[in-house]
């Protein structure tokens, strides 16, 4: 089982409200009115809205006019005219609802007027004609965070990530932007640090970024996040550069960096941590425990770092990690990673008993991890349970059958892969 990263990742402005936040972000990453997400689909609205059918249409009452107040429609939105174009579209909708490209092209004129709401109610039209257009559930999403419905943006960004999207540079950005965002604030850290390292990775560079990177690495909410020019921002700051360094592969650059904040800042909160994270990605893992264990003694109750130690002895040593397994699972016992880990270095101690109930909560949390099935089955036939053991390898191999038809490869927002969230929300 791979290790998971996790990664908070804050809002990238530590001193402006979230609203003033989120128009300086997009505004430098659009640059100029000319790349607006409405504009950049624009060619594509236009397409859509002149694929007016004949044939059935022709035949209904009213097909005439709508014909006409189509055609009026694509012209004023070609010609920028763009109260007039929605105005006619809605009418042109009102006689035949289920034109599909007519939703899509209302919807994309409302959200280039930042009418988020209209625009939204357009964009649900769409996919309730045609449930698997990424595209579609992108934009929704885009509308539900801007009017504050993170839960439902999550979920249809999430959505456009699985089906797909137009692949335009500007649009893949945007929607990357808004996913990471939101996977900060549900807690959701490792995604976040996938989401808002692939833009790093995509050459991607501001402060606000640097920041946010920073932010995540330290486990730091934009809440908690201190105002800029002190020296708690400074670690920020300069822990994000390391950070961009690690996504750049300059692994010799991110250890210096970390050094060199430790030796200033030996006692602040999570520093060790994160230092540990880069050491455990340069496969230097005693370097990387031997961290753990200093932010253990700045916080004897930091279960992440019991966490990262366990996961670290897992081979090599599991009946050393086993302690800090049972101490995790007693400190965080909703954190379902921490049953798994507990159960996995129980299995592997010996105790296949022990590691069952324990393996049983993370089936429970996680019913879509086929490796959590397959040491669950080990479990069961250690103790003889052959029944049961029959059933979690028989739901092992439907789940490993099931991933090897998924699509290989990145989506529009990057490969992005999901595993056991170990994190432990702060």
């Amino acid at each position: 089982m791979d290790r998971i990263q996790s990664w908070l990742t804050a809002s990238l402005f530590l001193h402006h409200t979230f609203l003033r936040f989120h128009t300086i972000f997009l505004a430098r990453i659009r640059c100029t009115q000319s790349v607006r997400l409405a504009g950049i689909l624009f060619s594509v609205s236009l397409l859509l809205s002149a694929r007016v059918q004949a044939g059935p249409q022709a035949r209904q009452p009213g097909a005439s006019q709508f014909k006409s107040l189509s055609e009026q429609a694509a012209k004023a939105s070609s010609e920028n005219r763009l109260d007039e174009a929605a105005a006619l579209y809605a009418k042109a909708l009102a006689l035949q609802p289920k034109w599909t490209d007519g939703w899509w092209s209302l919807a994309t004129i409302e959200y280039d007027r930042d009418h988020y709401a209209k625009a939204a109610h357009a964009f649900e039209k769409v996919l309730a004609l045609d449930s698997k257009n990424g595209t579609a559930h992108a934009m929704l999403g885009l509308c539900q965070f801007e009017l504050h419905q993170d839960h439902a943006a999550l979920k249809n960004l999430l959505a456009a990530e699985n089906i797909g999207v137009i692949k335009d540079q500007q649009l893949r950005i945007v929607a990357l932007y808004h996913m990471g965002v939101l996977e900060l604030r549900f807690g959701k850290y490792g995604a976040a640090k996938e989401t808002f390292g692939q833009l790093a990775r995509d050459h991607i560079r501001s402060k606000e970024l640097t920041m946010g990177m920073g932010l995540a690495a330290l486990l730091i909410k934009s809440l908690d996040a201190t105002a800029e020019g002190t020296p708690a921002a400074s670690v920020v700051e300069g822990v994000g550069e390391a950070e961009l360094f690690l996504t750049a592969n300059d692994f010799d650059q991110a250890k210096q960096k970390y050094i060199q904040l430790i030796s200033e800042f030996p006692d602040y909160p999570n520093l060790h941590f994160a230092f540990g994270r880069v050491l455990l990605e340069t496969h230097e893992n005693d370097q990387a425990i031997q961290q753990f264990e200093l932010e253990l003694q700045r916080d004897p109750k930091h279960v992440d770092s019991m966490l990262e130690i366990a996961v670290a002895r897992q081979l090599v040593d599991p009946q050393a990690g086993l302690k800090y397994a049972e101490d995790a699972a007693k400190l965080a016992p909703s954190l379902p990673f921490a049953h798994y880990i507990l159960g996995m270095l129980r299995l592997d101690t010996g105790d296949a008993n022990g590691a069952i109930p324990q393996l049983e909560i993370a089936c429970k949390a996680f019913p879509t991890e086929a490796g959590v099935y397959f040491a669950l089955g080990r479990a069961y036939s250690k103790v003889g349970r052959k029944e049961d053991a029959g059933k979690a390898r028989a739901e092992f191999a439907r789940l490993n059958a099931q991933a090897a038809k998924q699509p290989v490869g990145p989506t529009i927002y990057g490969e992005q892969v999901k595993s056991l969230d170990k994190e432990l929300p702060h």
